[in-house]
């Protein structure tokens, strides 16, 4: 199960290195729930919204799943529902700590986890996807093409949810957050040397657009309607209709 996430005290990574590996996944629940602004938030909206659907069976792919943790609260919150939840990341390591928490529950619903990459993937007949922190590790230049794809599996009345660290397109202003961001951390317990070097391995790996340049990705790929539902300075969740 996870650990006390103490993972950049103990190493220093080459800039632009990280990536979603066993040390990582050994730490990843602390370190995202210490990490991600408003994450429980997230978490509890997403078994709110996909209980409003009628579909019958109500099918969730969460791409970038990591953990588990989303699709294990939807189906501890929706448990009269009929639910189809499978899981994509292509991280093992990340899933293998999936599997280890799905052992010890005892949950009303089969999960399915799916070893592969967001963009090649096959997408079917969704009522509901799912992409929390993930978009921003696809490559800029893949993500039209990824969210056309996702608007195009979508059924009727279905949606997809996606969170995302957003950049300010004024640099002054970005500044400004960041360093807020970098504050709220501090209050979770992370010293100067871990936000350094996390930052350091994150370079060029985490790429966050703006607030309206992921809007227009959005709309482009075709979906009816999107709107920010959940936002903390430079973190925030888009609901995306069909």
């Amino acid at each position: 199960m996870a650990q006390i996430d103490r993972l950049f005290s103990e190493i220093d990574p080459d800039s632009g290195t990280f990536s979603f590996d066993e040390n990582v996944a050994r730490v990843f629940d602390d370190m995202i729930s210490r990490s991600v602004p408003l994450y429980a938030d997230v978490q509890r909206s997403v078994p709110m919204l996909a209980g409003l659907l009628d579909h019958d069976p109500i099918r969730v792919i969460d791409l970038g799943c990591s953990t588990g943790t989303s699709l294990i609260h939807l189906s501890a919150m929706l448990p009269q529902r009929n639910l189809e939840l499978i899981g994509v990341d292509n991280s093992q390591p990340m899933l293998d700590q999936c599997e280890e928490k799905l052992e010890s529950l005892d949950l009303p619903h089969r999960i399915e986890t799916v070893c592969d990459t967001v963009q090649s993937f096959e997408f079917e007949n969704a009522s509901v996807v799912l992409m929390n922190y993930t978009l921003q590790f696809v490559p800029e230049g893949d993500r039209p093409a990824l969210l056309s794809r996702i608007r195009d599996s979508i059924r009727p009345g279905g949606f997809m949810l996606i969170s995302e660290k957003v950049a300010h397109e004024q640099a002054t202003m970005d500044d400004a957050l960041v360093e807020l961001y970098f504050e709220y951390k501090r209050r979770q317990g992370y010293s100067e040397l871990e936000i350094s070097r996390k930052r350091d391995a994150l370079e060029n790996v985490l790429i966050p657009l703006t607030t309206d340049q992921n809007l227009e990705l959005i709309s482009d790929a075709g979906f009816a309607r999107a709107e920010v539902l959940l936002k903390w300075f430079n973190f925030a969740t888009f609901l995306c209709r069909v």
